[in-house]
């Protein structure tokens, strides 16, 4: 059982962001129905509930955050941010694509090198389980940059 734990110490991680997730779901489901409750209650008094009541159960949050500004040429914050994006759009071109196949698979084939021809004993099947997650992952990005390719102007 010592082994058992001793080489398995990885799993602490995944086990404890499912049980955080779940924790954080089950607070996100008590704190709506205590929205609800709240709401129960004005009605049953004949009151209008506040507005940010009902904008926090149509899925906001209680804080009042405005909607974010249109674009504006003489707004500094505003110049950036469309300047930014511009600067990052080739990521969702074709070239874009094609760049995340290529990478990926490169990384894909370095890990299955690595799985077979690697020098460390004990170490081949993680590098085969990762080795196995990219080409998934290769063969994803892949099929994206031939679409991206064939259909980019429809």
């Amino acid at each position: 059982m010592h082994g058992f734990f001793f080489s398995f110490w990885w799993l602490i991680f995944p086990i404890g962001f499912f049980i955080f997730g779940a924790w954080d779901r089950w607070l996100a489901y008590r704190r709506s129905q205590d929205r609800l409750d709240l709401l129960r209650t004005y009605t049953q008094q004949g009151k209008d509930p506040p507005p940010e009541l009902i904008r926090a159960l149509q899925g906001g949050d209680l804080e009042d955050v405005p909607p974010p500004p249109a674009y504006d040429p003489y707004d500094r914050d505003s110049r950036r941010a469309y300047r930014r994006y511009h600067r990052h759009a080739w990521r969702y071109t074709p070239y874009g694509a094609w760049r995340s196949a290529i990478v990926t698979g490169a990384v894909a084939g370095g890990f299955w090198f690595a799985a077979y021809y690697g020098d460390v004993p004990g170490a081949d099947w993680p590098f085969r389980l990762v080795a196995i997650i990219m080409s998934i992952i290769f063969a994803a990005n892949l099929v994206t940059a031939l679409f991206a390719t064939t259909l980019r102007n429809r």
